[in-house]
This record gives C-alpha cells, structure tokens and sequence, in this order.
C-alpha cells in the first residue's frame, strides 16, 4: 500500500526535471544574440606618418665651466682655513694661511740688510764726492778718483741687490696668505688646519657655478656625424624639469684611450643653483630625420600594462586597437607598432566605448 500512494509523486517530480534542460536551453539562446551597437558622440583626431629627429646620444656628467685648484709654491704649517665647503667668495676674498714665522723672520733680515746697504752706499757718496772736489784741486790721482767711484757703485749696487732680496721674499709671503682668484664656491678643501702644506699641493678647488660645463662621451662610429655649434638637448636626470636646450661648445678631436670614446661638452645655465658638479647628464644631438607614427596623446588608452588607442573605421564603428609606444614628442606619442599612419583614432567621448560603437563626431 505504501508503495503505491508514492509512485503517483515520483512521476510527477520527473515530469518537472525533464523540464528544466528545456528552459535551461531557451537562456543560452538569448544570451548569444549580438549586442546592439550604440550612437557615442566623440571628438576625433588623426595618426601622423612624419620625419623625426634622429639623434646620437651620450652620457657623461656635469662640471663646473670654471675651475680652480688652490695651492702654494711655499712649504709650511696651514695656520688657518678661513672657508668651508659650499660657500661663496668673491675675488680677494682670504682662503687659507699658511704659518709665515720663517719667512717673516728673514724678511726683517732682508730690512736690516737694505739699512745697511743704504748706510754704506751714502758714505760712498760722501767719499766720491770728496775724491771728486780733490781731484778737481789736483790733490789726488785720477787713479783715486776712479776707486772711490767704483766704491760708491758697488754700494749702490748692494741696495738694489737687499731690495731684490725683500721683494722676493714678499712674493714668497704672498703665497701664504691665499685669496679667492674669481668669484666663486668651494668646492672641496683638501686640508686642514695643522696640516702641512707642501708646493704644487691641491688645498682647495674653487668653482664658479653660475654656468656649468656637461662632459659627454661619444662613440667613434658617431663623432663624424657631430660638430661645434651643433644644437644639443641635456637632461639631467636626477632632477625633475632639468632639460635644457644647448649648442656643442668643443668636441674633442683624440679619443680617450682606455675607453676609446671622445669627448664633447655643452655649456647650460645654472641660475638656481641646482645643478651639481659630478651629476649624471644624457646628451642627444640630433644627426638626420627618419619616419615614425605619432598618436595624439589625449588618445592613449591605458589597461595594466597594455596600450592601445579607438580607431574608427570607413563605416564609423570603434575599433580598439592595441599598440606599443616609445617617446613623448610635443604632446604627441611615437607609436612603434600597431599603426601605420593617417588612421582616425578617438580622442575623447562623452561615455565608455564599447567594441562596434557608432562614432558620431
């Protein structure tokens, strides 16, 4: 009896499942109808085919456009530093000193041995003109007359030879006291106070940074294609905003031996103050033209690390296209691969696109 009061709802429940593959089969069939494409006001620009610079790049770093090394031709204890590191002097400003006991002392020698020769040259003045009144009475030889005259020259003689004595000294004194030669900054102090200070010895560098020099160094295969007064684009890549435009001051016409590249320097303003010596510099010189592809830069699409741009094809329909890029030229990319040039691609519009959209300008 059990068995027969079920039997009548197991037949209905597989008279239910037998219908769901059937609804289940109408859901596909409405899924894979095409969406329909919509009507998407857009503003449109053009893919450029044009001649571009090509350029030769170097790299090197920046330098100070004048520079100088400080030292002394004298030997002695450095008695004081009157600078430091970074700071500006201007032409005449003290620098270093340098102990002066030595000298000083031989130079009161040197005084004293001017007095003396003084002292001995107007008593032989006095002598000659003695021998001289005598001579005229015809009270001593001509003989005499003559050796007392040779005296006097000889003592006039001995003053110049103690002042040629004391101004060399004062030449020698003057490299111990050093001044600033230009206007300038301190760029390194090789020294310090206590130290001794030998002739030829680096002390200190002096930098004028108003303008600064980039050292760059070229290939052999491009510095036939280079020349002075080229015209020249440096970026100083640790700073933001630090690219200058320049002309070639020298090429170097002999190769550096080690690295048998050749050197080329460039001269940019640095009124601010930011450029440093030792910065690296990128240095582009532009050497002919060649064709590229470049895409307006309102245009570019970004997805991750994807890139691609709306092209709009004869019949009006939006079509994404990816692409690879390369440099940033006024506002507008070089495309590398993915267009050909004189495509129309979308620059903006007024909702998102959908693949086969409807342009409408």
């Amino acid at each position: 009896m059990a068995y027969r009061s079920t039997f009548p709802g197991l037949v209905a429940l597989a008279i239910m499942l037998a219908g769901l593959p059937l609804a289940g089969g109408c859901s596909r069939s409405s899924e894979t109808n095409e969406p329909v494409s919509r009507d998407v006001r857009c503003e449109v620009g053009q893919i450029e085919l044009t001649s571009v610079p090509r350029y030769v790049t170097a790299t090197g770093s920046l330098e100070a456009a004048q520079s100088v090394m400080i030292s002394t031709r004298m030997m002695g204890w450095v008695k004081r530093i009157h600078v430091t590191e970074g700071q500006r002097v201007r032409k005449g400003d003290p620098l270093l000193s340098i102990d002066d006991t030595d000298l000083m002392a031989r130079k009161a020698q040197a005084e004293a041995g001017i007095a003396e020769a003084q002292a001995v040259l107007a008593n032989a003045q006095k002598m000659a003109a003695r021998f001289e009144n005598l001579y005229a009475d015809k009270s001593v030889s001509k003989q005499q007359l003559d050796d007392v005259l040779t005296g006097r020259d000889r003592a006039a003689a001995g003053v110049k030879m103690a002042e040629a004595g004391l101004r060399e000294l004062k030449v020698h004194l003057s490299y111990l006291d050093l001044v600033a030669p230009i206007d300038g900054v301190i760029g390194r102090r090789m020294i310090e106070e206590g130290d001794m200070a030998s002739p030829g010895m680096p002390l200190l560098i002096l930098e004028e940074t108003a303008a600064m020099k980039v050292v760059a160094h070229i290939g052999e295969q491009d510095v036939s294609a280079v020349a002075a007064g080229d015209p020249v684009i440096i970026d100083v890549t640790s700073l933001q905003g630090a690219e200058f435009e320049s002309v070639l001051d020298k090429v170097v016409p002999t190769a550096n031996p080690g690295s048998r590249t050749y050197d080329i320097e460039a001269l940019i303003p640095n009124a601010d103050g930011r450029l440093k010596s030792g910065m690296f510099a990128r240095v582009k010189i532009p050497v002919d033209s060649r064709k590229a592809v470049l895409a307006p830069e309102e245009a570019i699409i970004r997805r991750g690390q994807l890139t691609g741009v709306w092209t709009v094809a004869d019949d009006q329909t939006a079509h994404l296209r990816w692409i690879r890029l390369g440099r940033v030229r006024d506002g507008r990319v070089e495309v590398l691969s993915g267009l050909d040039g004189g495509e129309t691609v979308v620059l903006s519009h007024d909702q998102p696109l959908v693949e086969g959209d409807r342009v409408v300008r």
